[in-house]
């Protein structure tokens, strides 16, 4: 039996729709929304560090899908934009009264996010916390979930400052020279330049979480910075993480998200526009989480 794809037919083009056989094992998960993240566009330019698949391939690394028996589930793979897929590495299920597009909200951005706070370096309530790319996803749910954790300060830094969220105690435009706030933790999704700033004003015993490099894949440090001020910093990626850890984190911010504690912002796209969608992922930061709707 055919189903409806987005697939990527070669490197550095657009999705397109076509349609395909369905898993061998009549599909484990019957898909009705996909979330787009930085790492689909990354894979399908040719940049990702661990390859690109041959083409074509179905794009997509995290989708919500129901199985067989009506439960609801969060989806981490590869080739996830399908109506029907196999069993993923990581399945979750979703709590009661979130929408498709609030858990693909709190998914792989808003989840590496919510554990560079609370599992990779927990916030505590002497820390000043620097949010380094705090306009999109996951910067939004690591400011606003150090703010609930209870950190003294909270400082959100971005080119696009009005994304920042409101509860942000300072906002630091990056494209000003200024020397950047001084910290005692550095969630960084950007590294590249802005990072070099952030740790050269950063206070003694700084921590660091190291997540992304939006703003480019080196950085010069300075070995002063980092023995002067006994600086730690630690590496963090959502598929390194012990999958129960992140099971519990993905619970614990979907019912923050559904409460309202936390809150994000969310395009939605049918399956029809996946090029479009795509576009917005590939702008470079959309300031919200791109989702694709199948059903």
């Amino acid at each position: 039996m055919p189903v409806r794809a987005a697939r990527l037919h070669e490197i550095g083009g657009m999705p397109v729709i076509d349609e395909i056989d369905a898993p061998l094992d009549g599909g484990a998960f019957k898909i009705s929304a996909a979330g787009l993240n930085p790492v689909d566009v990354s894979i399908g330019s040719g940049r990702f560090y661990a390859g690109t698949p041959e083409t074509p391939y179905v794009i997509g690394s995290e989708a919500i899908g129901q199985t067989a028996a009506g439960a609801r589930m969060w989806l981490r793979g590869q080739g996830l934009m399908a109506e029907l897929v196999s069993a993923p590495a990581w399945s979750f299920e979703v709590p009661d009264g979130v929408s498709d597009a609030l858990a693909l909200a709190c998914g792989v951005a808003g989840l590496t996010g919510w554990l560079a706070i609370t599992w990779r370096a927990p916030v505590g309530p002497e820390d000043t916390v620097l949010v380094l790319g705090a306009s999109g996803t996951l910067g939004a749910t690591a400011l606003q979930g150090a703010k609930l954790l209870g950190a003294r300060r909270v400082i959100g830094a971005a080119r696009r400052t009005e994304a920042i969220p409101a509860c942000a105690d300072e906002v630091f435009d990056l494209s000003s020279r200024e020397d950047l706030p001084r910290s005692t933790l550095i969630i960084d999704g950007l590294w590249g330049e802005p990072f070099e700033r952030a740790l050269a004003a950063a206070a003694n015993g700084v921590r660091v979480v190291q997540l992304g490099q939006s703003a480019g894949a080196g950085a010069t440090i300075l070995s002063g910075w980092v023995r002067g001020k006994m600086a730690t910093i630690l590496g963090h990626s959502l598929m390194a993480a012990p999958p129960e850890v992140a099971r519990r984190g993905f619970v614990e911010l979907c019912e923050h998200a559904r409460a309202g504690r936390i809150s994000l912002a969310i395009e939605s796209y049918p399956l029809e526009d996946d090029a479009r969608a795509w576009t917005r992922q590939a702008s470079g930061s959309p300031g919200s989480k791109i989702v694709v709707e199948l059903s």
